[in-house]
């Protein structure tokens, strides 16, 4: 049986989602009024996952959730009530800090709030499955083999240079994310694609928070709009919606937002393939599931070149396995390495000469 921390500064709230967990079959096993208090029964209890409210006075759900992580990591699935965007920012942030989650808090008795509950009881279940692992902080880069990449990678089967960066994530995703795109400066010269599952009502703020907290320039793709140029510059799949590359143009296509795998990074790594080819470097990063492995395997096969995040460095070492798996992954990589190797793979490339034409 999932063993639940119950944190909310309400006492009326934590016995709706005490009666809720009980009824589902989980056990709750202690109840937090602040975030301080959930650190102190973190250790104490030692839970499967940790429930947490957002806001809270004193010591809120993001304070919490990084202490959590730091000194004893616990799955921590946030609920929000996303009551504006500087706490959708705050939730990305509790991401980043190493949240596996977070789900809409229900609030009224109806169809949409019984579509909530299900959400919140099905990441808790897939929660507790997870193995989590502290956050390195400022972690030593190793260096990356230049001659190795530049004999094989950098350049493909077919001798082309590097087009465009195709990225994508899942569970870990925000910080993973983060940690890429912030180890490369604005003169970083390809132009890079992100999938990064997440839930629809983010869908306003995915861009908004990678462009607050990076040097690149984010914003989300618009559809049937040029491939961006770079330097510098990145799109994003608006949430609930899948991120497609055709006849050099971005398209989008609205999906059903199931829980963890919208949007589909298969959708977007298949698509480059078809259309950049071996113009490509796809990076599959930490994740639960197997989203983007056979996408991965398809840029390998044509001649792009394929990077998996390496274990060690994953919060969920789930869709970066089954790429290995597959042999889609050329380079094994721990995530802070991952930037000095598109740096360098962006050089060795634009010494090839111009690129051709994109394919439709």
């Amino acid at each position: 049986m999932t063993r639940v921390l119950v944190v909310d500064d309400s006492l009326t709230v934590r016995k709706i989602v005490a009666d809720r967990l009980h009824a589902a079959g989980l056990e709750v096993i202690g109840e937090a009024a602040d975030g301080r208090e959930a650190v102190r029964l973190t250790h104490q209890l030692r839970p499967d996952v940790v429930l947490m409210d957002f806001v809270m006075p004193e010591v809120d759900g993001l304070a919490a959730t990084r202490q959590i992580m730091n000194e004893i990591p616990t799955p921590v699935v946030i609920l929000s009530g996303y009551a504006n965007q500087q706490e959708v920012f705050k939730t990305y942030d509790a991401l980043a800090a190493g949240a596996l989650e977070v789900c809409a808090k229900p609030t009224t008795a109806s169809a949409q709030s019984e579509a909530e509950w299900n959400n919140v009881l099905l990441t808790i279940s897939a929660a507790a499955q997870v193995q989590v692992t502290r956050l390195r902080q400022n972690p030593t880069v190793p260096k990356v083999d230049s001659r190795a990449l530049a004999g094989r990678s950098a350049i493909g089967a077919a001798g082309r240079r590097k087009r465009i960066v195709v990225i994508g994530a899942s569970t870990g995703g925000p910080a993973a994310v983060k940690g890429v795109l912030c180890g490369l400066s604005q003169e970083f010269p390809l132009p890079i694609l992100v999938a990064i599952h997440c839930s629809s009502r983010l869908s306003s703020s995915v861009a908004g928070w990678f462009d607050r907290v990076c040097p690149l320039n984010v914003s989300d793709a618009t559809d049937g709009e040029p491939l961006p140029e770079g330097p510098g510059v990145v799109v994003t799949a608006p949430p609930g919606r899948n991120l497609r590359i055709r006849a050099g143009r971005t398209v989008l296509k609205d999906t059903t937002d199931n829980v963890g795998c919208a949007p589909s990074v298969d959708e977007l790594f298949t698509s480059a393939a078809e259309s950049i080819g071996d113009q490509t470097i796809g990076v599959l990063l930490t994740g639960m599931g197997a989203d983007g492995a056979e996408g991965l395997k398809r840029i390998r096969d044509c001649g792009g070149c394929t990077i998996a995040q390496d274990e060690d460095s994953c919060v969920v070492f789930g869709m970066p396995a089954a790429a290995i798996k597959l042999g889609a992954a050329e380079h094994v990589t721990p995530l802070q390495q991952i930037p000095q190797m598109l740096i360098q793979l962006a050089e060795s490339s634009r010494r090839i000469g111009q690129p051709a034409g994109v394919r439709s």
